[in-house]
């Protein structure tokens, strides 16, 4: 039977509502109405009201609050109580009383976690009457121990209700908080140890008769929190209940999949559907992730979604218990009314509304015969504040109701319009480049296709890679077998070897081929560089696979190996589109003159191991794209990974003297090429001995050599990461364990050195041990597994070398355990390193991390900049002076301020140093073409005995 349309009823209720809304205003306008009306009406004070408020727990004492509220507030007129109070902290001896103003704000929107507090409050909300929710709110979870720390503060909830007279209580449950280790690429892995986890809080709630709701937090963790729901739904006992966000565009189709599990109207799906809490950070994201955005980004189409999303749960009946969490009048009306139509008893439904912004409206759903449910967050006043930011935004959002209906006095005929989301079309694709998007591994697609490519790989192991025919010699031929770092005596295949011959035989070839490859026009090498990428691109998971077996890359890591390396083949074709051919400088009248960029002739490109596709791309698409014949020569531990570049070049259409690959042994192979009078660049990548050794050799001029060689050289780093006093240490720990330890700190952008200011050391240094206490080591074909192995047992021996060093330098305060059977080194962090400790100068390519402790921030940016090397580095602080500085003086190819230091991305983030980590020329960048041409100029006389063609009388 057809449900009745509740069109007609959604203005009565509306109104209704409306009326008695208006005469309970909510409480948080009693004292701030006046800040909240200057921070609407001005978006600039806004957003720095909101950083101050936000920045405010990391400030320990008031010298620290008084500097911030001058960087952040003090230019600003506040009026108001609010306002009034806040200006206490421009002054160092009443800065202070701002925590406690804030946090009487915090009050109004949550509770501290505190037994005799929460009863009060609990009191209060049964009064309403109104049922409650828990949430217990807090630090992001980066550590078992933190996780252990959550769960004791959920079973602890769990007690006082049980030991209260709360009826009906619930808890909602952040799954991201049961274990840092919460990951959609290992989903399964994942699943089990949050049920693991879940397992006390569900036998201690259902004890205590208080039921659970898991929360749908970011995009990420999506399919996570579907997993568990799923998995709990089908077992017996009691299910919890889940959260559905309505601005996502694929809620309705999870909504039809839980529709679809066995329930029943004695065990029915509890959904609490919500317009959903993270929009900005979820659009940021996905534009910085180039990944389509996963919510809606226009609030009517969220709406109309709400309302569509509503309309399905009641029309599932007894089935399903619809939790409506809404402060929107029309949504509220419109559930109200669709309740009505179908007959819904107020006990087999109900509304819920946010602690704190419930007043207008919670009285009148309850008038209106709704059930009523209070979501109550409890934790530390001032160290909750991300929930305060978060009501605060939505409070003083121009969409917001409660803006509209008391701030701005709306009329309910306004608030009650129906939701008409936009018809637009999709956006068009951007024209020029656009970077490759990482691979977003929750979803399945991308799971199951490199588990395919790793059977694949392993299927493939023991394989030849000979030479290029037109390499192959008479000369006995030698052989190098390739093995898994991870498993030593997993052999992959074998790759035949160069010799001097090959050397010789391959410079003419490419000598040869030079002329007529510099005379191809650019957009047909431009058009061969972007075939070589939609290889890659159809090959992806492939490549990344052998990445993972061939030079131990965890699965995010060789995936965006892969993305880079597609990347420089289109960037650069798109550069050299716009770069080269003949460009006017100045005409005159009877001269004109032009000039343009010319390849330089053969080309040597000397690759690393630990970016073995991306690299090497990067060198030879830009030697490549401009017109020079390439010689690869890859890293000996990484060769299959070239054979495998080189097997796409040609596929593409490069002629195989122009694009010819030379595998051989490492440094002798590469001195040679070097050397050879006939090279005319260089491009080089690797340590920094080699790399110092090479630009001698090439400079040091041969009888035979006619030209000077250009070259092309980067290096290491021994790069720094401050961490000020007021660092968000959510953030610093989890990007600084990422740019220190992903890929086992084997990339020369790495942070190896560590610089902790004043106060922050010792909670910086817990925090960041213990993150790395709940990573094992393990084979990086399984996604589990974080930190894998290191390249060769060379490496392991350096590795081991400088645990020694760190040992005798300073403090050990933390080891990862051990793992046999591979190239395994477990991390390592040293507290106690002065600026001058070897542990502190030498670049190690290890996950050995040198913590070193600065007085003041000053002294910690001076220590940063104390390197022989100028790569990379980072700063993690909320002062603006301090971030200003440090872009200043902070004087690296690279400087990443309140993120991680690694992962630079090409056209975004050229990449490169200086110092001794190399020549100051930045890859992935517009100016990296031009070290492989070289510029002419034509000025050419028109003047014909005094004609001048082109000039009318």
């Amino acid at each position: 039977m057809p449900i009745p349309s509740p069109d007609p009823s959604i203005e009565a209720i509306g109104h209704a509502l409306y009326q008695r809304a208006r005469a309970h205003p909510p409480g948080f306008l009693a004292g701030y109405r006046g800040m909240l009306k200057r921070a609407t009406a001005d978006d600039r004070l806004r957003d720095a009201l909101f950083q101050f408020i936000d920045v405010l727990p990391q400030l320990s004492d008031s010298r620290m609050i008084a500097a911030h509220f001058q960087a952040y507030l003090g230019g600003f007129e506040m009026g108001g109580t609010f306002g009034r109070a806040l200006r206490l902290a421009e002054h160092t001896w009443t800065a202070p009383l701002v925590k406690l103003t804030v946090a009487r704000m915090a009050r109004l929107f949550m509770v501290e976690e505190d037994a005799a507090a929460l009863a009060s409050t609990l009191g209060k909300i049964a009064r309403l009457p109104a049922a409650v929710s828990l949430d217990a709110l807090g630090e992001a979870v980066l550590s078992d121990a933190e996780a252990d720390a959550y769960t004791a503060r959920i079973l602890k909830l769990v007690g006082w209700i049980e030991a209260g007279t709360t009826q009906q209580a619930d808890l909602s449950v952040k799954l991201s908080a049961i274990t840092p280790r919460f990951d959609p690429i290992d989903l399964a892995g994942s699943v089990e140890r949050v049920l693991a986890r879940l397992a006390p809080i569900r036998a201690a709630a259902a004890q205590a008769g208080v039921s659970l709701t898991l929360d749908m937090e970011n995009h990420d963790s999506r399919p996570l929190v579907l997993a568990v729901f799923q998995h709990l739904a089908e077992q017996p006992g009691i299910a919890p209940g889940v959260a559905l966000q309505a601005y996502r565009p694929d809620a309705e189709a999870d909504l039809r999949a839980l529709l679809g599990l066995p329930w029943t109207p004695g065990r029915p799906l509890r959904v609490r559907l919500v317009k959903g809490a993270y929009w900005d950070s979820e659009v940021a994201l996905a534009a910085q992730r180039f990944w389509p955005c996963p919510v809606y980004t226009d609030k009517a189409a969220t709406d109309a979604s709400f309302e569509r999303l509503a309309t399905t749960l009641f029309e599932a009946g007894e089935r399903v218990y619809p939790m409506i969490a809404s402060h929107n009048l029309r949504s509220l009306a419109y559930t109200l009314a669709l309740a009505r139509a179908r007959d819904r008893t107020p006990g087999s439904w109900e509304v819920q509304m946010l602690y704190g912004m419930a007043d207008p409206l919670a009285a009148a759903v309850i008038g209106e015969g709704a059930r009523l449910r209070i979501y109550l967050p409890v934790g530390d006043l001032i160290g909750g504040i991300a929930y305060l930011i978060r009501r605060l935004l939505e409070n003083t959002a121009s969409t917001s109701v409660l803006r509209q209906a008391y701030l701005e006095d709306a009329s309910p005929e306004r608030l009650l319009v129906a939701p008409l989301a936009p018809t637009s079309a999709p956006p068009a694709p951007a024209a020029g480049f656009c970077n490759t998007p990482l691979a977003d591994f929750s979803q399945a697609a991308p799971r199951q296709a490199l588990h395919a490519a790793l059977t694949q790989v392993t299927a493939e192991a023991g394989r030849d890679y000979p030479l290029h025919p037109s390499l192959q010699s008479a000369t006995a031929t030698r052989w190098r077998d390739s093995f898994n770092p991870a498993a030593p005596t997993h052999r992959l295949g074998r790759v035949e070897q160069a010799d001097p011959e090959h050397i010789q035989q391959a410079v003419r070839q490419a000598v040869i081929a030079f002329p007529g490859w510099r005379e191809v026009a650019v957009g047909e090498r431009a058009r061969l560089c972007r075939a070589a990428a939609q290889i890659m691109a159809r090959r992806r998971f492939e490549l990344a696979a052998w990445q993972v077996q061939e030079v131990g890359k965890a699965w995010r890591e060789a995936d965006a190996d892969v993305a880079e390396a597609i990347d420089y083949w289109n960037y650069y074709a798109d550069v050299a589109e716009r770069l080269l051919g003949w460009r006017t400088t100045r005409d005159f009248p009877g001269e004109r003159n032009a000039t343009r960029y010319e390849a330089l002739g053969p080309a040597v490109v000397i690759s690393p191991w630990n970016f073995p596709l991306a690299i090497l791309s990067g060198m030879s698409a830009a030697a490549l794209v401009c017109g020079n014949p390439v010689i690869m020569k890859p890293a000996t531990l990484a060769q299959i990974n070239a054979c495998k570049l080189h097997e796409i070049l040609l596929q593409a259409g490069f002629p195989p003297a122009v694009a010819q690959l030379l595998p051989g042994e490492g440094d002798s192979l590469g001195a040679q090429l070097a050397r050879h009078p006939d090279i005319a660049v260089i491009a080089f990548t690797g340590s920094r001995a080699a790399g110092l050794a090479l630009l001698e050799q090439a400079h040091r001029r041969s009888p035979e050599q006619k030209r000077v060689k250009r070259v092309v050289c980067e290096m290491g780093g021994k790069n720094a990461i401050v961490v000020d006093e007021d660092a968000d240490l959510d953030e610093a720990v989890g990007h600084s364990l990422a740019s220190a330890f992903d890929y086992q700190g084997q990339k020369c952008s790495a942070a190896s050195r560590l610089i902790t200011v004043g106060g922050v050391h010792e909670r910086f240094l817990a925090r960041l041990t213990a993150a790395l206490a709940s990573w094992p080591l393990g084979p990086p074909a399984d996604p589990q597994f974080r930190f894998g192995p290191l390249i060769s047992q060379q490496a392991l021996e350096k590795a081991q070398h400088y645990l020694d060093l760190g040992r005798s330098e300073g403090k050990q305060v933390y080891q990862g355990k051990p793992l046999a059977g591979g190239h395994y080194f477990a991390p390592a962090v040293f507290a106690g390193i002065r600026p001058d400790h070897r542990l502190a100068r030498e670049e190690i390519f290890a996950p050995i991390l040198a913590v070193l402790h600065a007085p003041d921030f000053a002294s910690a940016l001076a220590w940063a900049g104390d390197s022989d090397y100028a790569l990379t580095g980072g700063v993690f602080s909320r002062l603006p002076q301090h971030l200003d500085a440090a872009q200043q003086r902070f004087g690296v190819g690279n400087l990443y301020l309140n993120r991680a230091i690694t992962g630079a991305r090409v056209g975004i983030q050229p990449f490169g140093g200086v110092a001794l980590s190399g020549t100051g020329v930045q890859a992935g960048g517009e100016d990296y073409l031009r070290q492989f041409v070289w510029s002419r100029v034509v000025s050419s006389n028109r003047l014909r005995h005094g004609y001048v063609p082109g000039i009318a009388y």
